[in-house]
């Protein structure tokens, strides 16, 4: 049976004119893409080298759960010396090497598929340090509900100087049910997001810094300086809620050091979240916009081999700015 797409197309300015459009996706078919091979590794100092193998899929096919190849031979080299063959691990699916990567090394692996040469390379970043964590409360301020509270949180660090750096920043509750729970995060107002929605407008106008979990920053306006960042919590506290009695809030900061190679990897994924609201990313789901590639650093397959080390800091902010108002 020959896979076809259906595809909702031609959006105007003026009136919105649907039609549904056959696409024939076979014909994008291609032996040779059958037979590249995908490697993920995202490398820390405090764990050994672990490297994930699988085989590609076209995008239409059924496909329920990823296919491991399972007999390569991956050699591990560091700073340009040879450091062994990698086992395979069946339980984890993974290939694993007692070897751990430290701030300053370069780390590169390689291993033939399907008679073509597969490889890739990256350097270890210097850890950033997370130097103080202040937090002030606002509210209560009406956003969502009558009763919401706005946490202003200032993580401090310093960038090394003269040189590209790349960070990720991640914060979540600490202990899950003990806590305020997690409101959502505001990334919005800050220097270092700014720069990278300035980033992203070139591919994908009116993004805006959003995520649930964390989002990656580069040095830029910050080069070498002690810097500040300045991101909010909004936190609903509806009244007569179980949240209100809580004497807990407990919050944990991650601050990564990532390589270029990792932070051109997430703002690539960044830029494919087509499900985002706005013109850009409805064209792109329509199928008519040009689709954008997913970046990747290994050579003769497709993947990522990212190293990032860590920084963490956590406060309980109720300790910090007292109790919540119960008038």
């Amino acid at each position: 049976m020959r896979n076809k797409q259906y595809l909702l197309s031609a959006l105007f300015p003026v009136m919105l004119i649907s039609c549904y459009h056959e696409v024939d996706l076979d014909e994008y078919r291609d032996k040779d893409g059958e037979n590249i091979l995908t490697i993920n590794s995202l490398v820390c100092p405090d764990s050994s080298l672990q490297v994930s193998a699988t085989k590609t899929y076209f995008f239409s096919d059924i496909h329920n759960d990823r296919t491991y190849v399972k007999d390569l031979n991956i050699l591990v080299k560091v700073n340009e010396v040879g450091r062994g063959i990698m086992e395979y691990d069946k339980t984890r699916n993974l290939y694993i090497s007692d070897i751990k990567i430290q701030s300053g090394d370069r780390v590169t692996i390689s291993t033939e598929y399907s008679e073509t040469f597969v490889s890739a390379s990256d350097i270890m970043p210097d850890a950033a340090s997370i130097e103080g964590v202040s937090v002030e409360r606002q509210g209560p301020v009406s956003i969502y509900t009558n009763s919401d509270f706005i946490f202003t949180y200032g993580i401090t660090f310093t960038d090394r100087p003269d040189e590209d750096n790349y960070y990720f920043l991640q914060w979540d509750a600490v202990e899950r049910g003990k806590d305020i729970r997690m409101g959502e995060r505001d990334f919005t107002h800050e220097l270092v997001f700014q720069q990278l929605a300035s980033q992203i407008h070139s591919t994908l106008p009116g993004w805006e810094p959003y995520s649930p979990y964390g989002l990656p920053f580069s040095d830029k306006g910050i080069d070498g300086k002690e810097h500040t960042i300045v991101v909010k919590e909004i936190v609903q506290m509806v009244k007569g809620s179980n949240e209100w009695r809580k004497t807990q809030m407990k919050r944990g900061f991650r601050l990564y050091a990532i390589s270029k190679a990792y932070y051109d990897y997430l703002v690539s994924v960044l830029i494919n979240q087509t499900g985002e609201k706005g013109l850009q990313g409805g064209m792109i789901d329509l199928g008519i916009a040009d689709p954008v590639k997913v970046f990747s650093n290994i050579e003769g397959g497709v993947g990522i081999l990212g190293c990032y080390t860590m920084a963490e800091s956590e406060i309980d902010v109720m300790k910090i700015v007292g109790p919540f108002p119960t008038e």
